[in-house]
């Protein structure tokens, strides 16, 4: 298999997955307890988070926001790190709970 090939597949079943956690969390993390090797993407948000804060330090230094505009750019970036944050959680606890669940069988 080709690099290029091989890569899209990654892609594709990465984002798969991702959509996957987004629309029925419960299922799809019980099929990534199943097949071990797609564990990696519960821990999504966190990269999204990191990338997130390396944009906003980017931003930074390029853009300078003052007053009412600033204050809205605040409260969104901050809901958005509070709803990742949570949403981690979340795939988390579900993770855990099947592990848990099937090392007591």
């Amino acid at each position: 298999m080709k690099k290029p090939v091989f890569y899209i597949f990654i892609g594709y079943v990465w984002s798969k997955t991702l959509l996957g956690l987004v629309l029925h969390p419960y299922k799809s993390v019980r099929e990534m307890t199943r097949q071990k090797v797609l564990v990696p993407v519960v821990f999504s948000p966190l990269i999204g988070l990191v990338i997130l804060f390396v944009l906003g330090r980017m931003g930074s230094f390029v853009f300078e926001v003052e007053g009412f505009r600033r204050t809205v750019l605040a409260v969104s970036l901050s809901t958005g790190l509070i709803a990742i944050l949570l949403w981690q959680a979340f795939l988390l606890y579900l993770l855990l709970s099947f592990y848990l669940g099937m090392k007591k069988r």
